[in-house]
């Protein structure tokens, strides 16, 4: 079991932790999607998720998600393989910076798309305070409502390729289970993400 682990429903609040809430600047930097429902996934591998922040609007945040078909031979160095990018700026939904609920709205040509997502869980081996920021989170599980373009869904994201552990997995699977009957239902549909 990870040494930290919590959850909520989607629309609820997190439990009160013994350490600081996540906020969005926990969130910043490079996360794997190792783990997901989404159908738009299936065909994907080394998908991941670049959070960074906008000067001109700190209360965003950045979003660029880069993967490859899960064709694509990326061991061969005679055949290099660009990756396909999605970028759009995940809006905040509440004043509450530890809410983590956000709208998400394409850039470029995607523009005219957009989704709400939240973080709906997060964990890790050491998590701990630095002047009043949680630092340490392996993990989390983002929920993804239903939008035009994607049904429902989960995604798990950890900070390293090689994703969490099997006990983890379940400990997630478990919670997921025991907050809602959407992540329930979710959470059986899950499939793994290939990376290499």
């Amino acid at each position: 079991m990870p040494a930290f682990s919590t959850f909520r429903q989607p629309g609820a609040s997190f439990p009160d932790p013994p350490f600081p809430s996540l906020t969005p600047q926990s969130l910043l930097g490079e996360w794997w999607v190792t783990t997901s429902t989404l159908p738009m996934w299936k065909s994907a591998k080394n998908i991941t998720i670049t959070y960074s922040t906008i000067p001109s609007d700190p209360t965003s945040i950045d979003d660029t998600v880069q993967y490859f078909p899960r064709s694509a031979n990326l061991s061969d160095p005679d055949k290099a393989v660009t990756p396909k990018s999605i970028r759009g700026v995940d809006y905040p939904l509440t004043s509450n910076s530890t809410d983590l609920s956000y709208k998400w709205r394409g850039r470029g040509w995607l523009m005219i798309a957009t989704s709400k997502w939240q973080v709906v869980g997060y964990g890790g081996e050491a998590v701990h305070e630095v002047d009043g920021v949680l630092q340490g989170v392996d993990w989390v599980v983002t929920f993804f409502e239903k939008s035009l373009f994607t049904p429902a869904g989960v995604d798990i994201m950890t900070v390293g390729k090689g994703g969490v552990d099997a006990k983890t997995l379940q400990v997630i699977q478990d919670a997921l289970k025991e907050n809602g009957s959407v992540l329930a239902e979710l959470q059986s549909q899950m499939f793994e993400i290939p990376r290499d």
